[in-house]
């Protein structure tokens, strides 16, 4: 017997909520994918959900929420006639726009309503200027960078380990072969067992990107969970966002983890290379002032040194001028020595 009309629409809502809230299997994906694909008018429903979903944050914060209050502002927008009495027209309208702002907070509320029960058993920690770390119920340990967050369940299911990441961390994964540890990246899913490895997944970056120190980790593009790349200790893994390809870099860059590690290395390296690096470590923001300074290269190493201490060595090694201007710090000179 076919599925009604009605329990179609159950379930997309159901499945939209699962989905909005960070908890849709595999299978419950495609079920999803596969009523959107059917039936496209609720592709734009999706996305409109999706927005409210995004500002019930700022809803369910406030205390109360006044209808009429609300209504008031929204009237003073509406056309008067000439004597200041509404037209018939007009009082049609005032109901219409009055209802469609209730029915617009009745479902607000009802998404708070699905993300505080969704979310009841969840941890959320959110890295703003200091990178934070904690110490996961599986033992495993997370350092999360500046400007990103994870949400976790506390308790993990039997099934797997799964954790969600916005930004960049760095991960020592508890080993446990029964239950895979699984990073939702936005773009990519990351799977492992047990190893230490890093991710970088910010919202603005073109690529996400996977540097691996130990262990091994299935990096997985998330539109396609046929394509797959196996990353080894000292491998690099990318996901371009915008030709949506998966690539395998035999050598990672050590200064990938430099945030973490506050080790910087620096062979031949343009100073251009080398400033891009400080400013994310550092969290700072250093100008080349001179572009003829940009390509100049250099070799150094710094380990767990202070960005004073870095700046010095700078400035001896290729003869700088460095001033500080608010929270520009400018590097200045006459260029490379030939």
């Amino acid at each position: 017997m076919s599925m009604s009309v009605k329990d179609t629409h159950s379930d997309f809502n159901n499945l939209v909520s699962r989905f909005l809230s960070g908890e849709l299997s595999p299978e419950e994906e495609l079920q999803l994918r596969e009523i959107v694909r059917r039936e496209p008018e609720k592709s734009g429903l999706l996305d409109e959900y999706r927005k409210i979903w995004d500002s019930v944050g700022s809803v369910a914060d406030r205390e109360s929420y006044d209808l009429d209050a609300e209504w008031e502002i929204m009237r003073e927008k509406l056309p008067e006639t000439g004597t200041g009495l509404q037209t018939p027209a007009r009082t049609v309208l005032f109901y219409t726009y009055r209802i469609a702002a209730a029915l617009v907070v009745g479902l607000i509320f009802a998404f708070a309503w699905i993300y505080a029960t969704r979310l009841a058993g969840t941890e959320q920690l959110v890295a703003e200027n200091e990178p934070m770390d904690v110490v996961l119920g599986d033992g495993t340990r997370v350092t999360v960078n500046r400007n990103s967050k994870i949400r976790y369940r506390k308790n993990f299911s039997e099934s797997e380990r799964k954790i969600y990441l916005a930004g960049e961390a760095w991960f020592e994964v508890a080993r446990d072969t029964s239950r895979p540890f699984v990073i939702d990246a936005g773009t990519t899913l990351v799977e492992v067992l047990g190893t230490r490895f890093n991710v970088n997944a910010y919202k603005e970056n073109l690529t996400v990107e996977i540097t691996v120190e130990s262990g091994v980790v299935a990096l997985t593009a998330k539109q396609d969970d046929q394509e797959q790349i196996v990353l080894q200790a000292g491998n690099s893994g990318t996901f371009d966002k915008e030709s949506k390809q998966l690539n395998l870099i035999q050598h990672s860059n050590p200064n990938n983890i430099s945030w973490k590690t506050r080790e910087l290395y620096f062979d031949h390296s343009s100073l251009q290379e080398v400033v891009e690096v400080i400013n994310t470590v550092y969290s700072t923001n250093l100008v080349i002032m001179n572009r003829e300074l940009a390509a100049c290269p250099i070799t150094v190493t710094f380990r767990d040194q202070s960005l004073e201490a870095v700046l010095n060595v700078l400035e001896m090694t290729l003869d700088l001028d460095i001033t500080h201007t608010g929270g520009q710090i400018s590097l200045d000179g006459a260029g490379c020595v030939e």
